[in-house]
Formats: C-alpha cells, structure tokens, sequence
C-alpha cells in the first residue's frame, strides 16, 4: 500500500471538514428567508436544519421546495458545490426520511401510545435501520473470543457514545 501527500483539501472527517463546510455554507439559510419572509407575521412553514454538510428543508407543499431546491443549486454553484443527486429528494414527511443516522416520520396519533398533546399526528423519530446495520457491523468486528473483556469493552464504548 502506498501512501501520498495531498496537495489540497482536507481529509473528510478531519477536525477542519466541519469548520470548513460551515464557513462554506453560511448564509444559506439567510438567503432562503429572504426568498420566503414571513408575511404579516406568519412564517412560510419553511425550516432549515443543518449539521456540517448534512442538510434537511421541511417545507408546506413540494411546489415551494422544488423552488428551494433550484435557489440551493444556485447558492452552492459559486462555491464549487452541488446537491448530490443521490441523496437529494422531496418526500411527505408522512412517508419518512434518514437524517444523520435517523429515522424521521410523522404518523398518526395513537392515544394508546400518545396520550398527551391535541395534535391529529406525532414525529416519531428513531435509529434508521442502515444506522442500527453499520452499528451492529462496527460491533462485530470488535467482538473476538480471544479478545480480552477489557479490550472489548474499551473499545465498543466509544462507538456506543457517538
């Protein structure tokens, strides 16, 4: 195997890929409230939520995130970036979504299970099942029968933290 310097960029996962991502992308979120303001008060039903380059927009209907999706495109442009055409896609939160390793979906009130609150529906969200498979897988390459308990669990409690 062999190993070689690179001339730019920075190692993804690296402790500047975060900083770097964000210093990139500020203003985003500007730029689409002022594409969609609140009129008289009342907000668009627009809502951004960002973690480094993981990026989630809720929006009413689709027509208004079809827009967003094409002011996204232009703002990343200038920067060298695009959506990647992979992840990228407009779903009814009834049908769900992944988002940093969750599973987010809005389903129907079930006074069993969701006795308090008035609202018609509730957001569930828990692990996604691609999460809990790399979980599991990342766990079974630790676990070895002639592996020390000790070993084991040092080094499974820092996958387990996040």
């Amino acid at each position: 195997m062999n190993y070689y310097d690179t001339e730019e960029g920075t190692p993804q996962g690296g402790i500047f890929s975060p900083l770097l991502c964000n210093v990139a992308l500020n203003g985003m979120e500007e730029m689409i409230g002022k594409t969609y303001p609140q009129r008289r008060g009342i907000s668009p039903g627009i809502h951004v939520i960002r973690y480094a380059d993981d990026l989630v927009v809720t929006g009413k209907n689709q027509d208004i995130l079809k827009g967003i999706r094409g002011k996204l495109e232009t703002f990343l442009h200038p920067r060298g970036l695009k959506l990647s055409e992979k992840k990228t896609k407009i779903t009814h939160i009834g049908e769900g979504f992944d988002f940093l390793g969750f599973r987010l979906r809005r389903m129907k009130r079930n006074l069993h299970f969701n006795k308090a609150g008035t609202q018609e529906t509730v957001l569930i969200i828990k692990p996604s099942q691609k999460g809990v498979k790399k979980l599991k897988r990342n766990i079974c390459k630790i676990i070895n029968p002639n592996k020390p308990l000790p070993k084991i669990i040092s080094e499974i409690n820092p996958i387990l933290r996040g």
